[in-house]
C-alpha cells in the first residue's frame, strides 16, 4: 500500500490530491523544459561570441579542368544505366 492512501479518505481529498500531484508533475516539467531553453541559449550565445572567424574562399568550386576520360566513362555508364 502507498504511503499517502488511506481508505478512509474521502473522493474530494483523493481529487485535491491528484491535482496537487498533477499540479507539482507540470510545474517541474515546465521549469526543467525552461532551464533547458536558457542553457542551450547561453551556450549558443558563447560559442557564438569565441568561434573564430571563418575565412571566405575566394575560388569558385568546379573550375578546375575535369578530366576527359572521366567525362566519357561517366556518359557511356549513365547511358548503360538507362538502357536497361
Amino acid at each position: 500500500m502507498s504511503l499517502f492512501y488511506n481508505a478512509d479518505m474521502s473522493i474530494s481529498e483523493l481529487l485535491e490530491q491528484g491535482v496537487n500531484l498533477m499540479m507539482f508533475g507540470m510545474g517541474m516539467v515546465f521549469f526543467i523544459l525552461g532551464l533547458l531553453v536558457v542553457l542551450i541559449k547561453s551556450a549558443s550565445t558563447l560559442l557564438l561570441k569565441y568561434e573564430p572567424a571563418v575565412e571566405q574562399s575566394h575560388k569558385v568550386p568546379g573550375t578546375a579542368s575535369i578530366n576527359e576520360d572521366i567525362v566519357a566513362a561517366i556518359t557511356i555508364a549513365v547511358k548503360r544505366y538507362r538502357c536497361k
